[in-house]
């Protein structure tokens, strides 16, 4: 009943999420680098503790010295769409970002969301976590399209 009642919140999470926003920054993002990492990147999310995972892709802005914006758009069981935006705080070093950051999406969608990755000019690694799930992300930068 649990898994039944939590595929429905996230189903309800994504009808009420700001997809098409995001698909305005992602066509309106300049291709090419931000200081030394790409502006877009995708890959692919890959849940642990259910095995679940789908395309991702994310937008990076730097906000501050030691802050960045990554606007995120992923699929969920293969139909459905989610958008968000998680602040990282950063610490540099060896020609890597070290990532930290965290995003309440609320209640329907698991609550807090937890990220700790890094982040290098080829590759946007993080794990996340919340009260019901914890997986991966691996991402490259996009050169084209």
């Amino acid at each position: 009943m649990t898994n039944i009642l939590r595929s429905i919140s996230h189903l309800l999470a994504a009808v009420f999420n700001n997809r098409a926003e995001f698909e305005r920054l992602w066509n309106a993002s300049v291709l090419g680098q931000v200081s030394e990492f790409a502006a877009r990147w995708q890959g692919e999310w890959q849940s642990q503790a259910s095995g679940h995972h789908g395309e991702l892709r994310c937008i990076l802005r730097r906000k501050a010295t030691a802050e960045w914006e990554a606007q995120f758009h992923t699929t969920y069981a293969r139909r459905r769409r989610v958008a968000y935006g998680v602040l990282l705080h950063t610490k540099q070093g060896d020609g890597r970002l070290r990532l930290q950051g965290a995003a309440d999406l609320g209640s329907l969608a698991g609550g807090l969301y937890e990220y700790d990755g890094e982040l290098k000019p080829d590759l946007f690694e993080c794990h996340y976590r919340c009260k019901y799930d914890h997986g991966t992300f691996r991402l490259k930068p996009l050169t084209s399209g």
